[in-house]
């Protein structure tokens, strides 16, 4: 038996070493491929869908997919799929670019200008990325452009002014457009996640103690308790929605344009984490705390991740499966995407919510008391 005991630290090595260095694959396997990306020619002129096309082929010819072009009409399109979250990023070629462009080669020429927008509120990570992107492709266009410029202007044995030199070198200005800022508040969706998990994960404990020591003289007794038990569980998520809402104005220093609503959304997240959790200890008791306990773990670099930074499996099957992942997603509609309390992450809590309160009262209501 002695020997059992000395075995035990090393097998607890060996799989919390095994489960905790899983929880870092995404992260370390992270590689973004195929990030949508619009692109808009609001040019009538030749040079505009040229330089679409040569976007196209620009990209298909350099092997890298971490871009992925979609084509829209207009950018008021763009924008609407922005909101949507269906796209990170984005370039737009204005009206007058050809015009402008032609003027490269006279003796008082105007720059040509190339919109590009990042959708920030989507994915700060992306973002960044996005940024980098988008101004690697312009810088390639301006050097692309100017040797053709030059190559033109020496064929037709034309003289570079002095208004043109530095324009040749950089014929294209990049303008550069956030969408959805995200302001001081960037990782505030993140920094609500660990304390409303903790806060969910220690109520349901607690409650489902209070039901399970509980002595009962009648069945009558025991639905009215947990009837009691629903209400304060109810009240103890609003209470610990506008604590920790609370708390990150005061410690973190966050300023939210609505207090109400992003502490509202945070109590019905935490009602619906501790239902989720109380239905399941019902059924399954203590042991299956492990589950919720891994899928912190688990779930925290999950999470600050777009999909399509993920490895197939991750971003398939185990992402849109997370509670959280709908916590974080409808704090980014609040606080970036100006929706209010009632957006589609929540319905889908209120839906959980809904649907763990219902296995937790089969259980209570086909619970004996002994």
């Amino acid at each position: 038996m002695q020997k059992k005991f000395l075995a035990l630290p090393f097998i607890a090595v060996i799989v919390l070493g095994l489960i905790f260095l899983s929880t870092q694959i995404p992260a370390v396997k992270m590689s973004p491929k195929n990030l949508p990306t619009a692109i808009v020619s609001e040019d009538a002129g030749e040079m505009g869908q040229t330089l679409v096309t040569n976007l196209q082929k620009q990209l298909a010819k350099s092997g890298v997919d971490t871009l992925e072009f979609k084509q829209y009409q207009s950018v008021s399109a763009m924008k609407k799929a922005m909101t949507d979250k269906d796209v990170y990023g984005g370039i737009v070629i204005p009206k007058d670019f050809s015009q402008q462009f032609a003027t490269l080669q006279t003796p008082k020429p105007t720059q040509p200008i190339i919109k590009t927008y990042v959708n920030q509120g989507a994915n700060t990570t992306v973002a960044t990325m996005m940024t980098s992107a988008l101004d690697g492709i312009v810088k390639q266009l301006n050097a692309v452009m100017s040797v053709e410029i030059l190559n033109k202007m020496t064929a037709a044995k034309m003289t570079v002014q002095p208004a043109q030199v530095a324009l040749l070198q950089t014929p294209i200005k990049n303008e550069a457009i956030i969408i959805n800022e995200v302001g001081k508040l960037g990782t505030a969706p993140t920094a609500f996640f660990q304390p409303l998990w903790f806060a969910s994960i220690l109520g349901a404990v607690l409650f489902y103690f209070a039901l399970t020591k509980s002595i009962f003289t009648s069945t009558a007794q025991q639905r009215k308790f947990t009837l009691a038990t629903t209400a304060i569980a109810i009240v103890y998520a609003l209470f610990a929605g506008y604590f920790i809402t609370w708390s990150t104005t005061w410690m973190l220093g966050y300023s939210f344009e609505s207090f109400n609503t992003v502490a509202l959304f945070s109590s019905l997240a935490c009602l619906a984490f501790l239902f989720t959790i109380l239905a399941t200890l019902s059924w399954l008791g203590m042991p299956a705390m492990a589950i919720f306990i891994l899928l912190m773990f688990f779930g925290l670099p999950l999470i600050q991740l777009a999909p399509e930074m993920l490895p197939d499996f991750y971003a398939h099957y185990i992402l849109p499966w997370l509670p959280m992942k709908f916590l974080i997603d409808g704090l980014k509609d609040i606080l970036f995407f100006g929706q209010d309390l009632f957006n589609k992450n929540a319905i889908v809590l209120i839906w959980l919510t809904i649907i763990a309160f219902i296995v937790f009262i089969l259980k209570q209501l086909t619970h004996k008391q002994a």
